[in-house]
């Protein structure tokens, strides 16, 4: 029997949270029951994951580019449009479509029922706030597509209270038809290992220096600015302390203008894109995310998973403390707030293994598994129950 074939749509499958969370789904899933597929708008055919999405058989296929990192390409429209038409009315082996780019959902969920033989749309909340990185143009008009999303969408998912009424709003009508959808992780894949620890920090060149990271794409909302000025200040403090940057994107140059204009070059290590970041996170000491905005970051959770303390900005839910090892603070607090927290935070903390911690508070990234699995199932046999 073939599996049943669920149409993800995305911006495109590179290493960002929300794709890393996909990608964990779909290698826990039984793919001889369900396989994934995935619809990318953003254009690049050589996307990190690309290469292991075609190993386990899923499909990839490409619309037309709408949007880059720069601009919107509004003239496109009419051609997305057309193209979403025509490849819903060619691929009628989709029943559901899960939505985890929201801001053309508006667009594509009406036509996917309507030229296809989708009966089941996801509309899945991943975020807290619309990204403003390209134009405030863009965030309105990504304000007003998203308010049609209740009526498209068939079910709603999200991933935090915050990115719940991010996208769905307050009505409580509505919150009643809203499911939490845990970002799980491989939490025995992150669990902490002295040895471990050991051998990155042997690798990465750090000695016995504290190491304060950060694992995120270069891009407005992870605040990478300000993350760099407040490293400078507990540098300042503590000069045997190392910066450990993962992440690739659009705004790493200024990022390394700004790390050698503060004449911190020799103690701040740009990785770039990463396929070890379990391995990575045992060579740290504290986890820093002063994100302007999240929904409930992956990275958040798979840093408690390596049994790291947190210092994090409020700009991300509190839902998130899972350890209680996260320390909050707003972004508009001193930078001598921001240091001594992180040095609050290091003081006395005895690392140890959260694995059972997290297992237990549902984080683990089978049980995401096997709730999506089975919901996609049921719902698959509903659809062909009603043709």
């Amino acid at each position: 029997m073939e599996p049943i074939r669920i149409l993800n749509v995305v911006g495109r499958m590179d290493r960002g949270g929300i794709e890393t969370l996909i990608m964990n789904v779909y290698r826990h899933i039984d793919r001889s029951r369900v396989q994934f597929d995935f619809l990318a708008h953003y254009g690049k055919e050589n996307a990190d994951y690309n290469a292991e999405i075609r190993s386990l058989g899923g499909r990839i296929y490409e619309m037309p580019v709408i949007k880059s990192t720069e601009k919107t390409y509004y003239g496109k429209f009419f051609a997305y449009r057309r193209a979403l038409k025509a490849f819903f009315k060619e691929h009628p082996e989709y029943h559901i479509v899960h939505g985890h780019m929201t801001n053309t959902a508006a667009i594509y969920m009406p036509i996917a029922k309507k030229q296809g033989k989708v009966t089941c749309c996801i509309a899945h909340s991943h975020l807290s706030q619309t990204q403003k990185a390209v134009s405030p143009v863009t965030a309105i008009l990504t304000d007003l597509l998203r308010k049609p999303i209740k009526k498209h969408a068939t079910q709603y998912f999200s991933c935090s209270d915050s990115a719940t009424r991010w996208l769905f709003g307050d009505d409580p009508k509505v919150l009643e038809r809203v499911q939490l959808v845990q970002n799980g992780v491989d939490c025995e894949a992150f669990a902490y290992s002295p040895e471990k620890r050991v051998a990155m920090r042997e690798q990465l060149g750090v000695g016995d220096k504290t190491v304060i990271g950060h694992v995120g794409r270069f891009f407005h909302a992870k605040n990478h600015g300000f993350l760099v000025d407040i490293f400078h200040a507990y540098h300042q403090r503590n000069p045997q302390s190392v910066l450990l940057l993962v992440g690739e994107g659009e705004l790493r140059p200024q990022i390394e203008d700004k790390v050698k204009a503060l004449g911190l070059t020799d103690s701040v290590i740009f990785t770039g894109v990463r396929g070890d970041v379990n391995d990575l996170m045992q060579a740290m000491d504290l986890f820093f995310m002063p994100s302007l905005y999240e929904g409930l970051p992956l990275v958040g959770i798979e840093a408690q998973a390596a049994g790291l303390p947190l210092v994090v900005s409020t700009g991300i839910t509190e839902e998130m403390n899972i350890t209680g090892h996260v320390r909050f603070l707003e972004l508009e607090q001193p930078v001598e707030q921001w240091v001594q927290q992180i040095e609050d935070s290091l003081c006395g903390f005895e690392r140890s293994s959260t694995t059972a911690m997290m297992q237990q508070a549902g984080y683990d990234i089978q049980r995401t598994a096997d709730f999506l699995q089975q919901f996609y199932l049921e719902e698959h046999a509903r659809a062909e129950e009603g043709i």
